[in-house]
């Protein structure tokens, strides 16, 4: 089973969709339209089953995502719902996807690294735990994936590299490590499309997209 994005485009630079048993990591800065993908993607998938949103950060804006399940049709019962308060809590829910049967043929989880990052001391010797246990998460996710035959979808913030200033994936090596497919996404300030890149596996294109009441569409 594939799973439509709402960009057609984009879909077949992805032979298809995202497909089940495997990891999507869709990474990006700051209201770069991460989010609004994210819940597209539920939408189309509650359409015809049912979705699950984790929500990582407790963010997430109630009229927004009523906007997009109203723009797509979806009734709010066919999508679950289930916010994160502690790394502690995140890694609970991940262990019970890995030992029982999912909520959900999609899972999203969004944005995955927020727990994380608030754990983080900028000590190593503090922060190998935590690190430890964000690539514990991964594989639980990765094994679940495979086991239950779902697509898990994890959304990533990126952070500026000092020596460089190249923008990366916060814990960049863990989660594309894990992840069967990597997506980045770009919209600079005032623009009405943004960009989204296929950077595993690797392929040359690029795929344009606008944010609408919906979700997002093709540019």
């Amino acid at each position: 089973m594939k799973f439509p994005t709402g960009l057609p485009e984009l879909d077949e630079g992805l032979d298809g969709g995202l497909p089940t048993s495997s990891i999507t990591l869709i990474y990006g800065e700051e209201k770069s339209g991460k989010t609004s993908l994210a819940l597209k993607l539920c939408a189309l998938a509650a359409r015809r089953d049912r979705a699950a949103y984790i929500d990582c950060s407790n963010r997430l804006h109630p009229l927004r995502l009523a906007q997009i399940l109203r723009g797509n049709r979806v009734d709010r019962s066919r999508l679950l719902i289930l916010p994160v308060e502690s790394f502690l809590q995140q890694e609970e829910i991940v262990l019970r996807l890995y030992d029982y049967p999912p909520p959900a043929p999609l899972i999203v989880l969004d944005d995955f690294t927020f727990r994380h990052r608030l754990e983080i001391k900028g000590d190593v010797k503090q922060d190998t735990p935590i690190y430890e246990r964000l690539a514990f998460q991964l594989a639980a996710l990765k094994e679940a994936a495979m086991k239950r035959d779902i697509a898990i979808v994890i959304i990533g913030q990126v952070h500026t590299l000092p020596n460089t200033g190249e923008t990366r994936a916060v814990a960049h090596r863990i989660l594309t490590y894990w992840s069967d497919y990597v997506l980045r996404m770009g919209r600079r300030f005032g623009e009405r499309c943004g960009r989204i890149w296929i950077e595993k596996p690797e392929k040359k294109g690029v795929y344009r997209f606008r944010i609408v009441k919906s979700g997002i569409t093709s540019c």
